[in-house]
């Protein structure tokens, strides 16, 4: 039982150790983007369905935060302030998977052609989803749930405390008019520090969930296990039945995992090593805009109803988008060969490598910005 429990404990910290530069990194970058462009400044431009729309929605929510909390939060201030919903879900979309973060994270851990699968995958969810929403979408409904996203705008008690976030915004943004002295510069990098320190309190338990449930399945589960579920080596199928197969089972793994943001692309490893399609490893990434903590955040802004259409949207563009992906990236003989060996994704040992002083570097000035940020917040909360 000990050895069982040192395995997961060294699973556990190699993983954290692995990601960690390249998170911190993405963080920061984040902060610093966000601080120098307002929420004003992207929901004015949002009011229609056109390819522009779109496509500035996507930008924005590429250089966003990449909590699917934070963004279904900010999608309905966009909403809220006019955005159309094939817009606000594009921002949605793009700021949980087309981040700085998950990019560096997804390249560490699953290598270049995942990050590619994860560019081309969010890229076709934008805009599946968004043909969805306008073919399929009722009027009716998107005025009431827009209704009454306006009616819950006041008081969130969504699982991140997003309130905190907003009333962040506020302060700084209140500060910045009531104060002439001083820099406009360092007052824009005094914010990136404030919305560091909330992007790690918001999502700071995601990861370190999806790390250890990494953890723990990479040890106890036994490769035959998921080769069962993934049906992988059934040739008598026909190849699209298991594309499919694989494609509901990331959807089904990522809804009842409980995990978002960079702890979903650890457990997306694991899946891929145990032996998931390429296609059912990016379906399992998209699907934490499906969680079930993520449609209790739907229902409560836009309302039962909502929250169904919604997952019927979203997990209809997913299942497309990791079909697609399958099949293009067979085409072009893009898919690794290889699944790895034995779901072992760690090093055995620590070794002074460029990884090591980045994360030296990174850790550093992350514990700086974070209490830094916490102290420009006055939020002391724990995580």
């Amino acid at each position: 039982m000990m050895h069982i429990i040192e395995q997961i404990v060294i699973e556990f910290l190699q993983m954290l150790w692995d990601i960690a530069w390249g998170l911190l990194f993405g963080f920061l970058l984040s902060a610093v983007i966000r601080a120098f462009i307002s929420t004003e400044t992207i929901s004015s431009r949002l009011g229609k369905d056109t390819a522009g729309a779109i496509g500035l929605s996507t930008f924005f929510g590429a250089i966003s935060s990449s909590c699917s909390y934070a963004a279904a939060s900010m999608a309905r201030t966009l909403i809220i302030k006019g955005a159309t919903w094939s817009n606000a879900v594009a921002f949605m979309v793009s700021s949980t998977n087309l981040v700085f973060e998950i990019f560096i994270v997804i390249v560490t851990l699953l290598g270049w052609p995942f990050f590619g699968g994860e560019i081309v995958g969010g890229l076709l969810f934008i805009l599946l989803s968004a043909t969805l929403i306008a073919l399929f979408f009722p009027e009716s409904l998107s005025k009431i749930a827009s209704v009454q996203a306006s009616k819950n705008s006041g008081a969130d008690n969504d699982p991140h405390a997003h309130h905190s976030s907003s009333a962040m915004h506020h302060r700084e943004h209140n500060a910045h008019h009531k104060s002439k002295l001083g820099s406009p510069f360092i007052d824009k990098l005094k914010q990136a520090s404030g919305h560091f320190y909330m992007d790690v309190m918001m999502v700071g338990k995601d990861i370190l969930i999806g790390i250890a449930l990494s953890a723990i399945l990479m040890v106890l589960v036994p490769e035959a296990f998921w080769k069962s579920l993934f049906i992988t080596g059934q040739s008598h199928l026909p190849h699209f039945i298991i594309l499919a197969w694989n494609a509901i089972i990331g959807i089904l793994i990522a809804i009842f995992a409980f995990v978002c943001s960079v702890g979903n692309i650890v457990l997306a490893g694991v899946l891929w090593h145990g032996g998931i399609s390429f296609g059912g490893v990016i379906a399992f990434i998209l699907s934490d805009l499906v969680t079930i903590p993520m449609l209790m955040v739907y229902k409560k802004y836009y309302g039962w109803k909502m929250m169904w259409v919604l997952l019927a949207i979203l997990s209809a563009s997913i299942f497309l988008t990791a079909l697609s992906v399958d099949y293009l990236f067979e085409a072009l003989h893009w898919i690794p060969k290889t699944h790895g060996q034995a779901m072992q994704m760690g090093q055995d040992q620590f070794t002074w490598d460029y990884g090591a002083w980045l994360n030296l570097l990174f850790i550093s000035l992350g514990l700086f910005c974070f209490f830094y940020g916490k102290k420009q917040t006055g939020n002391s909360g724990a995580m």
